[in-house]
C-alpha cells in the first residue's frame, strides 16, 4: 500500500464514474486508486509469489536474525507471542532467511515511526509544516509492514496447503499452528488500522486547533501559525466566530457575504448534479465546511462572540437564524452525500465484477474441464454477493458500526476463501491462458481490495458523525497529555475515546516495579507522579492462553474482542446488574511502548492468602486472621456474613459474564481495620464473554475445540489407569447426557453430567474454576435480575454495552446466560433462598466436598481420577466460592 486507503485520497471521479472512465493508466489498479502492487520481477496485479523450493534449502542459520526479527516486533507489532511459533518454523525449515529479514527491518521502521509522533502534541500534529513528513513516514512504515505480514501470511496458507510434503522432506517439521496462522492474520489488519489512525488523528487535530482558535480558549503558537495559514480557507461562520460583533451578524460585511454566496453556490451546484460538481477532495472538503460551521454555531450559542476584552450574547432571533441555516444545509448534504456514497458503492461493486470476470466461453470451458475451477467461481459469486450486502448495510438508514463490521467480515472471509481455492485452478493453455491468469491474480489479491472496500466503507459511516473532539479527552490530546501511540492503538483496535486515560501516560509514571507473572503474562504496578498507583498488564501477553475459552484471541482486531474490551465489558455487566463496585475500573492505554490495560490497584490481599491465613499487618492490606478471629462474636459474624454475600454476588456476576478463571488469586477481600467493612473486588477478568460458552454451564464446542476436549478427556483417562482410554473416551462421548452432538461438533452441559472425567477434560479444554449454581442469592441481586426480565430497556442497555466490544456470537452467549440466571433466580424464589441484606450471617456453611472422585467403566469398574483432577473437580462443582476457598476457616 502506497497511501492509507480512505476517502481523502481515492479518485473520486473513479467512484462517481465507473471504470469505464479510468480505463487506460488505471485499467490494472484495483478500486481505491492504490493498485495492487506489483510482485518482484512480477507483472501489477498478480500475487506475490510463494518460493517452493525443498524443505533443505530454506533450512538456515538464523538464530541471530529471529532474536532481531522478534525484539523488533515485540514493540512495534505486538510481536511477542509468536517469536517461539516463529522460532519452531525456522528450525523446522519452513521459513526463508528473506522474509524474516524484511520483517525484521520494517518491524523495526514502524516501531521507530510510531515512536517518533510521541514527541509531538495534538497541537504540532495539526500544524502540517511541521509533522506532515513525520505522519507520512508512519503511515508509509506501518502499510509497509503490513504488506510484510500479507506475504508470510501467504506462505504459511502454503505451507499448510503442502503440509504433507513438507512432512516429508523434513522430519523435524510438525506443522503450521493455526493460532500463529490466525495472530498473523490479527496483526496484518491492527497495521492497516494504524495506517489509518495516524493519518485520521492528524486531520482531526487540524480541525481541532481550528475549533479551539476561533473559541480563543488556547493561544498555543501552532495554532497561531495555522490559523494565520488557513484563515481563507475558513468557513465565513468560523470567521465571524473568531472575528465578529453582535452587529456583523445582523449586518453582515459585503466581505462576509462574498464568502457566503460562493458557499451557498456550491451547495446548489452539489445538490443538483453531484457527479459532476465534485471531484478529487471537493466532496471532503464541502463535508468539513458544513461540520465547522455547525461547530462554530454551537460556540457562538454558547459563549457568544469576543468582543475587546469580553463576549456579547448574540440576539435569540440571530442565533435561530443561523441554526436553521445549518439545519438547512446538513439536509442537503445528507441528501447528497447519500447519492455520491451510492454511486462509489455501486461502481465500487462494478468494477469488481469485471476484475473477478472472464469471457463466457472461457468461462465455460474452464467449469467444465477443471473441476476445481467449479469451486472457484462459486466462490467468486458468494464474494460478489457479500459485497452487495456491504453496499446496502452501508446505505442503510440503520446502519451501525456493529452491521458493517458484520458485512465486512463476510466479504473478507469470501475474499480469503477465493484467494485459497484460487491456488488450485488450472491455466489452460492456448489464447484464453492470458484472461485466466489475469483472473487468478486478481483472486489472489481479493483481500488488498477489500481492505480497501471496509476503509471505504467505515469512512462513510463516520462521515455521517461530527470528527471534531469535543470534551476532556481532545483536549488532553491536543495539549500533549495523551501521547499519540495511546490514541492511535485504541482506536485502531475499535476502543472508546473515554476508554484512555492520560493520569496512565508515561510522563505521569514515577516508578515501576513487577508484581507477578503467570500463564497471562507479566504483572506491573506503576506509581504516578501523584502518589496513586494503578496495575498493568499488556494486552498480547493477557491473551497468552485464551484461544481455547474466549473472544481474546484469533481475529481479535477483526471483531474488536481483545482482552481490553473484555474487561471493560464485565466492568458495564457488574454496573448493569447494580454491583460495580465488585469489578475494578478498566482503562485502556500504553506503558514503555507496550498497549495494554491499566487497572485500579484492588485493596486488601487475594483470597488465596487470606484463607492460608498469610499476609502484611497493613491498613490496605486489611485485618489478618487473627484480628478476625479476635472479634467480638456479633462482629464476627456481620463480618462473615457480609463477605458471604458479597462473594454470592461475585459468583453470580461471573455467571452471567461467562467468566472462566475466578481462582482464589482473581478476587482480593480488605476488612477495613477501623470499621470492619468488607470490601470484594474481582481483577483479570480475560476470560470472560466466551462465544463457546453458551449458558451458565453449557458450552457449544467447534470442529477443534471438540478435538480437543476428547484428547483431554482421553489424557484424563490414560492418567487414571484405564486400559483403553482412547476407546472409553469414545464410549463417553456417545452415552453421557451432558453429550449431545452435532456432526464434528458437540455441545457439552456440565449440569448434567454423569461421568465426571467429563468435567476434568472440561476444566483441562476451558480452564473454567466453576460450574456449580449458587444454592442462594442476595435480595438486591435477585430483584435487579428480575429487572432484567421485566424492562426490556434495561436488557436493551446492558446488551447494547457490550456489542462495540465483542462479536455477535458473543453476545449471543451472553444474552443466554443471562436469561439461564433469571430462570435459576426464579427457581431459588420459590424454594425461599433469596438472602435479605442482614440476614447472610445466618446462612450456614455447607460441607466441603474434598474426596476423591470414582469414575463408573463398562462391567461395573471404577478408577479413581488422580488427585490433582478430583481437587480441581470439586472445586468446580462447589456451590458457593465462601466454601470452595475456604473463607469459611477464617470463622470456625
Amino acid at each position: 500500500m502506497a497511501q492509507p486507503i480512505n476517502i481523502n485520497n481515492v479518485p473520486m471521479n473513479y467512484f462517481l464514474h465507473g471504470v469505464d472512465a479510468m480505463r487506460g493508466t488505471q485499467a490494472a489498479q484495483a478500486p481505491g486508486g492504490a493498485g495492487v502492487q506489483p510482485a518482484e520481477g512480477g507483472a501489477a496485479g498478480e500475487a506475490p509469489a510463494v518460493e517452493n523450493g525443498p524443505a533443505a534449502k530454506m533450512v538456515q542459520q538464523l538464530d541471530v536474525l529471529l532474536v532481531k526479527a522478534a525484539k523488533a516486533s515485540t514493540t512495534s507489532v505486538d510481536g511477542k507471542m509468536i517469536k517461539s511459533s516463529l522460532a519452531k518454523l525456522v528450525a523446522d525449515g519452513a521459513l526463508d532467511k528473506g522474509s524474516l529479514k524484511l520483517l525484521a527491518s520494517a518491524a523495526d521502521t514502524a516501531g521507530k515511526t510510531l515512536k517518533a509522533l510521541n514527541k509531538f502534541t495534538g497541537a504540532q500534529l495539526a500544524d502540517e509544516a511541521k509533522t506532515g513528513k513525520a505522519v507520512r513516514a508512519a503511515v508509509d512504515a506501518q502499510n509497509a509492514l503490513s504488506d510484510l505480514l500479507t506475504q508470510l501470511d501467504r506462505q504459511l496458507n502454503s505451507l499448510e496447503r503442502h503440509d504433507a510434503d513438507m512432512r516429508k522432506a523434513n522430519p523435524n517439521y510438525k506443522g503450521v499452528d493455526g493460532a500463529l496462522h490466525d495472530e498473523v492474520r490479527d496483526l496484518r489488519l491492527l497495521c492497516d488500522r494504524r495506517a489509518t489512525e495516524i493519518a485520521a488523528l492528524a486531520a482531526q487535530m487540524h480541525d481541532f486547533a481550528v475549533h479551539q482558535a476561533a473559541r480563543g480558549a488556547n493561544k498555543d503558537p501552532n495554532v497561531t501559525a495555522i490559523l494565520k495559514a488557513k484563515v481563507d480557507e475558513l468557513l465565513p461562520r468560523q470567521a465571524l466566530a473568531m472575528h465578529g460583533t453582535a452587529d456583523a451578524l445582523s449586518t453582515v460585511s459585503e466581505e462576509v457575504s462574498g464568502r457566503l454566496r460562493p458557499l451557498a453556490e456550491k451547495i446548489d451546484a452539489f445538490r443538483r448534479n453531484p457527479g459532476a460538481t465534485v471531484g478529487g477532495e471537493g466532496f471532503l472538503a464541502l463535508q468539513s465546511d458544513i461540520r465547522t460551521m455547525k461547530a462554530a454555531v454551537v460556540d457562538i450559542k454558547e459563549n457568544g462572540i469576543q468582543v475587546g476584552g469580553g463576549r456579547v450574547i448574540v440576539p435569540k432571533d440571530i442565533m435561530t437564524a443561523l441554526e436553521q441555516e445549518v439545519a438547512k444545509a446538513e439536509t442537503l448534504f445528507k441528501t447528497a452525500r447519500r447519492d455520491v456514497q451510492k454511486r462509489m458503492l455501486d461502481n465500487f461493486l462494478a468494477t469488481a465484477v469485471q476484475l473477478f470476470s472472464v469471457d463466457d466461453p472461457t468461462e465455460y470451458q474452464l467449469q467444465h474441464t477443471d473441476s476445481k475451477a467449479v469451486k472457484f467461481f462459486n466462490l467468486r459469486d458468494s464474494m460478489l454477493v457479500a459485497i452487495e450486502r456491504l453496499n446496502a448495510e452501508v446505505l442503510s438508514e440503520t446502519a451501525t458500526q456493529e452491521t458493517i463490521n458484520q458485512a465486512l467480515d463476510m466479504a473478507r472471509d469470501a475474499a480469503e476463501k477465493l484467494y485459497d481455492a484460487s491456488l488450485d485452478v488450472s491455466i489452460p493453455a492456448g489464447q484464453n491462458a492470458e484472461a485466466v491468469t489475469k483472473l487468478v491474480g486478481n483472486a489472489q489479491a481479493a483481500h488488498t481490495i477489500m481492505a480497501q472496500l471496509a476503509n471505504m466503507a467505515n469512512n462513510m459511516l463516520s462521515s455521517t458523525s461530527d470528527r471534531l473532539f469535543t470534551g476532556s479527552e481532545a483536549m488532553s490530546i491536543f495539549k500533549g497529555e495523551l501521547s499519540v501511540s495511546s490514541i492511535v492503538e485504541s482506536r485502531a483496535r475499535g476502543l472508546r475515546d473515554g476508554d484512555v486515560d492520560p493520569a496512565n501516560e508515561d510522563a505521569n509514571i514515577e516508578s515501576t516495579r513487577q508484581l507477578g507473572a503467570g500463564n497471562a503474562g507479566t504483572v506491573y504496578l506503576l506509581r504516578r507522579k501523584d502518589g496513586s498507583e494503578v496495575v498493568f498488564k499488556g494486552e498480547m501477553e493477557s491473551r497468552a492462553g485464551l484461544d481455547t475459552i474466549c473472544a481474546g484471541k484469533g481475529a481479535a482486531y477483526r471483531k474488536g474482542q481483545q482482552t481490553v474490551n473484555l474487561n471493560i465489558a464485565s466492568k458495564n455487566a457488574a454496573n448493569a446488574l447494580g454491583c460495580g463496585d465488585l469489578i475494578v475500573n478498566y482503562k485502556a492505554g500504553t506503558h514503555n511502548g507496550v498497549f495494554g490495560f491499566f487497572m485500579d490497584k484492588a485493596k486488601g490481599r487475594p483470597a488465596k492468602e487470606i484463607a492460608g491465613k498469610g499476609g502484611d499487618t497493613t491498613a490496605e492490606a486489611g485485618l489478618t486472621v487473627k484480628e478476625i478471629s479476635k472479634l467480638e462474636p456479633a462482629e464476627r459474624r456481620r463480618v462473615r456474613g457480609e463477605m458471604m454475600r458479597q462473594l454470592n454476588r461475585l459468583q453470580w456476576l461471573d455467571m452471567v459474564t461467562g467468566q472462566l478463571d475466578r481462582h482464589g488469586d482473581n478476587y482480593f477481600i480488605h476488612v477495613d481495620r477501623q470499621t470492619h467493612k468488607v470490601t470484594v473486588k474481582g481483577i483479570d477478568n480475560d476470560a470472560s464473554f466466551s462465544k463457546y460458552r453458551t449458558g451458565v454451564g453449557t458450552f457449544a464446542l467447534d470442529k477443534g475445540r471438540t478435538q480437543r476436549l476428547f484428547d483431554s478427556l482421553v489424557k484424563v483417562l490414560k492418567d487414571a489407569g484405564v486400559r483403553n482410554p482412547k476407546d472409553e473416551a469414545k464410549r463417553i462421548f456417545a452415552k453421557d447426557p451432558s453429550i449431545t452432538r452435532d456432526g464434528s461438533r458437540v455441545t457439552v452441559d456440565a449440569l448434567k453430567v454423569d461421568n465426571k472425567a467429563i468435567l476434568a477434560a472440561l476444566k483441562e479444554l476451558t480452564g473454567a474454576q466453576s460450574l456449580a449454581l449458587p444454592d442462594r442469592i442476595d435480595r438486591e441481586l435477585y430483584v435487579q435480575l428480575m429487572e432484567m426480565k421485566d424492562n426490556p430497556a434495561k436488557r436493551k442497555e446492558y446488551l447494547d454495552s457490550l456489542r462495540p466490544r465483542m462479536g455477535a456470537e458473543n453476545v449471543a452467549a451472553a444474552e443466554a446466560r443471562l436469561n439461564d440466571a433469571i430462570a435459576h433466580a426464579e427457581q431459588l424464589a420459590k424454594r425461599d433462598m433469596v438472602v435479605a441484606d442482614d440476614a447472610w450471617g445466618d446462612v450456614p456453611t455447607e460441607h466441603r466436598n474434598t474426596h476423591s472422585i470414582r469414575i463408573e467403566l463398562p462391567g461395573g469398574k471404577e478408577k479413581k481420577l488422580s488427585t490433582k483432577d478430583s481437587f480441581f473437580v470439586n472445586g468446580m462443582m462447589c456451590e458457593s466460592y465462601f466454601t470452595r476457598d475456604k473463607l469459611d476457616r477464617l470463622f470456625e
